[in-house]
């Protein structure tokens, strides 16, 4: 996918499961380790993580350990539920956009 100049972008939709509230997330590298990125979501919890992260220094993320980055301290301060995919689906959108992950498809399935 490209942006409005024709540069790439990378785009992804995220269905969360019982909620019902789909979600799309884009990024676009600004850097070698930075993007900003747009959240969009009916979620009010969704839409204050939106307002909070628009930009990503993915160096800052990393270098955390798991659930203290920047991006889980902004998903607890908007309140969205411990099992939320999205946190972890914005970070593999950056990720992919800045060529550190390959674009490859993420499922959960529950098995009957």
């Amino acid at each position: 996918m490209s942006n409005i100049s024709g540069t790439p972008m990378t785009s992804i939709v995220i269905d969360p499961g019982a909620c019902g509230f789909i979600c799309k997330i884009t990024a676009k590298g600004t850097g070698r380790y930075d993007a900003i990125v747009t959240v969009e979501s009916e979620c009010k919890q969704i839409k204050r993580l939106a307002q909070e992260v628009s930009s990503v220094d993915f160096m800052e993320i990393v270098k955390w350990r798991f659930g203290e980055n920047a991006i889980f301290q902004a998903a607890s301060r908007c309140g969205l539920h411990s099992s939320c995919l999205i946190p972890s689906s914005l970070i593999k959108a950056v990720e992919a956009e800045l060529g550190m992950a390959v674009k490859k498809h993420v499922s959960i399935t529950f098995e009957e």
